[in-house]
């Protein structure tokens, strides 16, 4: 069933008192007014599962099946079956409520209320105030659109996802904070990197979802909190008004801080994007220094995977997909020789420790690090397996 049909049969809308007060609490934190109300109705938990499917195939660069066969090529996830059905059902026992960009209404799923534990009315609150900023977000930067037009850099949209969330998690913190008396920036301090872990609690991932996905989660939440935070000490709210004019670019800019320099546009040049033969080019994209430290992070110490990802100004994948088999050539560019020896060097040492799925070559050309694997060398397809 589309979303058309989920608002064709869905409730009268809901708890409009609720909604228009929690609405007038985000309107004075953030200082800014919604244009009109943001409808809201009840959603059956089976219909929010297809729409998180859906949802999963429209933001992915390619198909589910060679979206998933991808990363386990490149060594982020193992190979396992029945793996979108897991993503769904671990992002729906995620969701309570949530606000949709697209048709522009937030959606409490029916029963899960349950799930907040402890002061019922204060985790309400906190869930209603983090999706009405989204919607008052969505006014100014229409979300839905934003995000697709990222899809083919991955980096960036994770990077935007963490001013979207860490805007929202710092609305919703002092959302909180108003309900208590005589509450400061201390306070704040000591509730904000609570309520960002308390609202994903990592103890009850359930084991067989990969750790790619577990943690590409968090981080928008937990990190895009930070940067905002920051933002907010330097100049307030002008400050991240600023942002939002001027975006983060990468994931290296939400690790690091701003000012940092934008990513190289001219990493993977076209003539190294012709697939090899009997496989067809599946996607391109941009996997940044998130994702870097993330990939040596599977077999070498955190400290060193994220020393190693440093330097990072760009990298491009292109991957190759025919029958059952993936391929893909890498290249990543860093701010000079050095840093591109030491990942060069990390990799090495990390691919010793936790092989690729297939036969790799890593090679070093100045500032470049080239990671390529023998054409159709790759039986990660297999994960794909995992259909809708």
């Amino acid at each position: 069933m589309g979303l058309a049909a989920v608002l064709a049969t869905a409730a009268a809308d809901l708890l409009p008192e609720r909604m228009a007060d929690v609405s007038r609490q985000v309107e004075e934190v953030r200082g800014r007014k919604f244009q009109r109300a943001v409808p809201a109705s009840e959603l059956e938990p089976e219909e929010l599962k297809r729409i998180l499917r859906a949802k999963i195939s429209e933001g992915v660069p390619a198909s589910p099946e060679d979206y998933m066969a991808s990363l386990v090529a490149l060594g982020l996830i193992d190979p396992a079956p029945n793996l979108l059905d897991r993503l769904v059902d671990f992002y729906s026992s995620q969701v309570i409520a949530f606000y949709d960009p697209q048709p522009r209404r937030f959606f409490v799923v029916k029963g899960a209320e349950g799930q907040t534990g402890g002061d019922e009315g204060l985790a309400k609150n906190l869930i209603f105030s983090h999706e009405l900023m989204h919607a008052l977000q969505d006014e100014s930067i229409h979300l839905d659109a934003r995000m697709k037009e990222l899809k083919d850099d991955s980096d960036r949209g994770t990077a935007l996802q963490c001013l979207l969330e860490g805007e929202a998690t710092v609305v919703m913190v002092r959302v909180a904070l108003k309900e208590m008396p005589g509450a400061d920036d201390s306070i704040e301090d000591q509730l904000a990197p609570l309520l960002t872990a308390g609202s994903l609690e990592r103890s009850g991932v359930p084991k067989d979802v990969p750790d790619y996905f577990v943690d590409q989660l968090f981080f928008p939440y937990v990190d895009g909190t930070e940067f905002v935070r920051t933002a907010l000490k330097k100049g307030g709210w002008a400050e991240v008004d600023r942002l939002w004019r001027n975006p983060p670019l990468s994931t290296a800019e939400i690790l690091h801080g701003t000012p940092y320099p934008p990513p190289a546009t001219d990493v993977l040049p076209e003539d190294e994007r012709r697939p090899p033969s009997g496989q067809r080019l599946s996607y391109v994209d941009t996997l940044g220094e998130w994702t870097l430290r993330f990939l040596l992070g599977r077999a070498l110490p955190k400290e060193e995977a994220e020393r190693a990802a440093e330097g990072w100004r760009g990298d491009r994948i292109a991957f190759f997909a025919g029958g059952r088999q993936t391929s893909y050539v890498w290249r990543i560019r860093f701010d000079g020789p050095s840093s591109a020896a030491r990942f060069e060097a990390a990799l090495r040492s990390a691919r010793a420790k936790r092989p690729a799925p297939s036969a790799e070559t890593i090679r070093r050309s100045a500032s470049d690090v080239i990671v390529e694997t023998a054409a159709g060398g790759s039986e990660a397809g297999k994960a794909g397996s995992a259909r809708p």
